[in-house]
């Protein structure tokens, strides 16, 4: 059973009634992928690594979210920052669970890794509203309009495209980036070529 992290300690299924009656502890990478695999609604597919942080939202060892955490993928955000790559949650996940996961996930790196200084997240507007985020505190940031990529010619460096293996509108999707700070004094940041 993939949402027991420990198959071999499984006990029977929890059924929390609130998310508050979750607990948000880092995981192995590869459960948090198997189940962004199963639960994702956009992007199910994601490389190996490197992944700086996994999580899961679990009663005992059986995970009702997970999500995994990497620096900017933007090259002009400082690289320090923390970015919220893929974060999925279970069909029968308690109400509230995101927002929640969200909130936990934003003390554990108060408490833990603060010099990180900001988490950031893109929002794909095509599906989703942010509301979330929104509860967690979170704001706005910064929005890219939906666009058209023309990937008929060859990279001038000779690298290929990455493949559209998550749908041809994915990508050109609009996005907002959301962001929340970890440290109480963040230093001012200024993305470059705006």
């Amino acid at each position: 059973m993939e949402r027991f992290e420990s198959p071999l300690f499984a006990e029977a299924v929890p059924e929390p009634t609130k998310a508050r009656d979750l607990t948000c502890n880092r995981c192995a990478v590869d459960h948090a992928r198997e189940l962004i695999r199963l639960w994702h609604s956009r992007l199910p597919k994601t490389q190996r690594g490197p992944w700086m942080y996994a999580f899961r939202a679990a009663v005992d060892d059986y995970s009702y979210a997970v999500a995994l955490w990497n620096n900017p993928s933007a090259r002009t955000l400082p690289g320090h920052w923390i970015e919220l790559r893929r974060m999925a949650v279970a069909p029968d996940a308690p109400h509230c669970t995101a927002s929640w996961f969200l909130g936990a996930m934003a003390k554990w790196f108060m408490e833990n890794a603060s010099q990180h200084e900001v988490m950031i997240s893109y929002q794909d507007e095509e599906v989703h509203q942010g509301t979330i985020y929104k509860a967690a505190g979170w704001k706005v940031e910064h929005r890219t309009a939906a666009r058209i990529r023309d990937r008929s010619k060859p990279r001038p460096n000779g690298r290929i495209y990455r493949l559209k293996s998550h749908g041809v509108s994915v990508d050109a999707a609009a996005k907002s980036r959301w962001q929340k700070n970890i440290s109480q004094n963040p230093a001012k940041h200024r993305e470059q070529g705006r």
